[in-house]
């Protein structure tokens, strides 16, 4: 499933790990609000087609599958299925946004971190409430380099080395949504797409972005890669 696009970066060098704070582990507290994301200036609104933005979540959304209704009835047999036809990396993650049980599963990109640790760039999630029986396909993240997630539960899914994007999830807990967003013209600088949530009760926020605030977002977000082990 490994997607890439038709653009090609040319020399933005990103050190180190993201950088994005804030936002309530939904697990634990079902807090809505992503806290303390890096500040940037907001010096107009600007409207951006969203079909323009290609991520990590757009096969996803081109398929259809985000928000869907699934045909298993708990987490574990969704578990179960995709460990008995080969994707044998599954774990249980706190993602900002809903009270839900969120599994996450290694679809693609699999491999080694360098310290003995499994990851993954491509990963599918999947939520069920307590006491539902439905479980919903969330959407599937596939991204540039492993998929990492804050200690208050943003996801970090970058699709390309000139994008950095984070999800959270709906109100209802049914599907991953956009919280921010910054896409950098890698043919000669400059930023062509930039907005942003405080929470997932909020609409897109577009601003001029600029190519200090997407090396910000990169230098200051304190993300780990979800760990498959």
């Amino acid at each position: 499933m490994k997607r890439r696009g038709v653009q090609i970066a040319t020399g933005l060098i990103f050190a180190g790990m993201l950088a994005m704070t804030g936002c309530g582990s939904t697990q634990a507290t079902g807090d809505t609000t992503a806290s303390d994301t890096v500040e940037t200036e907001t010096v107009q609104e600007v409207e951006v087609p969203m079909e323009q933005n290609d991520s990590s979540l757009s096969d996803s959304d081109y398929l259809g599958e985000i928000g869907s209704i699934s045909k298993y009835k708990s987490l574990e047999e969704v578990r179960k299925y995709y460990r008995e036809n080969g994707f044998e990396y599954s774990k249980y993650v706190n993602v900002q946004g809903c009270n839900t049980m969120v599994l996450a599963i290694a679809m693609d990109g699999i491999h080694g971190d360098g310290n003995g640790n499994i990851v993954a760039e491509d990963v599918r999630f999947y939520t069920q409430k307590e006491g539902d029986d439905k479980v919903y396909l969330a959407g599937t993240l596939d991204a540039h380099d492993a998929i990492a997630i804050t200690g208050n539960g943003v996801i970090v899914a970058n699709s390309q080395s000139f994008t950095f994007e984070t999800y959270f999830l709906s109100q209802d807990g049914t599907k991953l949504e956009h919280k921010d967003y910054i896409e950098s013209n890698n043919q000669g600088g400059g930023i062509l797409h930039s907005y942003r949530r405080n929470s997932n009760k909020e609409q897109r926020e577009y601003y001029d972005g600029t190519q200090q605030d997407l090396q910000n977002y990169y230098n200051n977000t304190a993300a780990k890669y979800i760990i498959f082990n």
